[in-house]
């Protein structure tokens, strides 16, 4: 059962993938708009499905706790979902969501059985810890995804370059959508740096730390560029271009903590 839904999802995923990728390149109104529905679906039920494996893995043991892996797929999952409710106005987003789905299942289900960067000696710290981080990694990868989509949309503007069709969310939109996103998941990310940090100090004492300076170092750069564009919104009013900049700054610092768990493997 497991393989059947990892095949199917993935397969979903990456229809869903070539959907998207077409209608960005689609001419005619109605085509475009056919070819988009389908990349919703196809993404819509490779979601599910990549669920249901999730629930399955749960199942057999292999749980988002487990390892670095398995809460990868859980949070990349999460930001599909995330993303769905906004496809209609974010469709240009769709060819980026759909392959980190896929690469996140394929993670989840490849590396299922690795130990050694997950949560030995889980306690409720590091439960918390890893729940934590990964629905604050699914939300930053949705922020990112939206920051993205404004940089683009921006310089398209600034060079006069324009597509034919509906032009989805605004720049103001677009930059709202990104500092919501920041100002809810800031909060999540936060409280996974300290219950992180507690964990660490749970298992060894301030020792320990030295063992994960890197991360911790990482982590302290993506929470500083989050909060500081929130500080700096609300002090000075910053928005736009420069908010998008410290949004993918935060969260390329989340997915270098994310590979330095996974080769720690």
């Amino acid at each position: 059962m497991m393989l059947g839904l990892f095949i199917a999802s993935a397969l979903l995923y990456g229809a869903a993938s070539v959907a998207y990728g077409s209608e960005r390149s689609h001419d005619r109104e109605d085509g475009r708009e056919g070819i988009e529905r389908f990349g919703r679906l196809f993404l819509a039920f490779g979601a599910a499905l990549h669920f249901l494996a999730i629930g399955v893995q749960c199942v057999q043991g292999d749980h988002p706790l487990k390892n670095i892996f398995l809460a990868t797929s859980f949070a990349t999952w999460a930001a599909v979902l995330g993303y769905l409710p906004l496809s209609r106005r974010l469709s240009a987003l769709g060819s980026v969501m759909a392959p980190i789905g896929l690469v996140g299942l394929v993670l989840g289900v490849v590396f299922s059985r690795v130990g050694g960067s997950g949560v030995p000696g889980a306690t409720a710290l590091a439960s918390a810890h890893v729940t934590l981080a990964a629905i604050g990694f699914a939300g930053f990868t949705l922020a990112a995804g939206v920051a993205g989509l404004y940089l683009v949309v921006e310089r398209r503007l600034r060079n006069k370059v324009f597509r034919r069709g509906s032009p989805g969310m605004s720049l103001t939109g677009l930059d709202r959508l990104q500092h919501l996103l920041v100002l809810l998941m800031t909060p999540v990310f936060t409280l996974a740096i300290v219950t992180g940090v507690l964990w660490i100090l749970e298992r060894g004492g301030p020792e320990h730390l030295g063992g994960r300076l890197f991360e911790i170092i990482v982590g302290a750069i993506a929470w500083a560029a989050s909060a500081g564009l929130l500080v700096a919104r609300a002090v000075w009013g910053t928005r736009g271009r420069r908010s998008a900049i410290l949004t993918l700054v935060s969260f390329a610092a989340m997915v270098l903590i994310v590979i330095s768990y996974g080769v720690g493997a």
